[in-house]
């Protein structure tokens, strides 16, 4: 059924936000490391661990830290240091390093605007779902000029809830008029995402952007799978 709603998340969806994620870090711990008395590679493998091993419990993160995400990569910097016996108090100056690197490396998928184009051309409502702080997030949209391609913008931090929960998907229905039968939602995230969307009862489209796989225990199920968004398009007749 072709819906009259597609809702979309924004990180590693519409904008590559993973994408300098490696070189950033690689940056970063070369420029500190020899401070903190270490190689650059052991610092970064005691970050990358640490972060995975924080981001893995998603309900955990979500109850306390996911409005939070400076402090978090702070926190988790923290911990990473003091796990290897190394001087914690660098750890602010590691994260604000760090996002100045990381955020200059942003970018839109390629096929973003014009997917967002043709959808508000050919009459769909299109919505933006993302969790996440308000000021970064809203940093997001004015420096790709994302706003005026969406009907409605829920963002965690300001509506007080994020995904996987009913209430950002139902938000989202009741400010375009539509039903949950009439709505797909687009992202990246199994969890949040395709968890949050089929619980709503909308259609869930994971996109993994060639990057990730669905895996044998997936946190949730998907209705759609598509790497990238002209194969949302061509799903639509677009």
């Amino acid at each position: 059924m072709i819906p009259r709603a597609v809702f979309f998340d924004m990180d590693d969806t519409l904008l590559n936000t993973s994408g300098g994620v490696e070189a950033s870090w690689e940056v970063v711990c070369r420029e500190f490391a020899p401070a903190l008395g270490c190689e650059w590679d052991t610092l970064r493998m005691a970050i990358r661990e640490e972060m995975k091993h924080f981001w893995d419990d998603e309900a955990a993160v979500e109850r306390e830290w996911r409005t939070r995400l400076v402090e978090a990569r702070e926190h988790v910097i923290g911990l990473a240091l003091n796990g290897q016996a190394l001087d914690s108090s660098l750890a602010s100056r590691i994260s604000t390093r760090y996002w100045e690197e990381n955020s200059s490396r942003i970018r839109l998928f390629d096929d973003s605007l014009e997917t967002l184009t043709l959808l508000r051309d050919a009459g769909f409502n299109v919505g933006l779902i993302t969790n996440g702080p308000s000021d970064m997030q809203r940093w997001k949209l004015a420096r790709f000029g994302l706003e005026p391609y969406f009907d409605v913008l829920v963002i965690e931090g300001e509506f007080g809830h994020g995904k996987p929960s009913r209430k950002v998907f139902e938000h989202a229905l009741a400010a375009v008029g539509a039903h949950c039968h009439e709505a797909w939602h687009v992202g990246d995230n199994l969890y949040a995402d395709i968890g949050g969307a089929k619980a709503a009862g909308i259609h869930a489209a994971w996109i993994h952007r060639d990057r990730l796989e669905l895996g044998e225990s997936p946190k949730a199920i998907p209705d759609r799978v598509i790497a990238h968004l002209p194969e949302l398009r061509e799903a639509l007749g677009l």
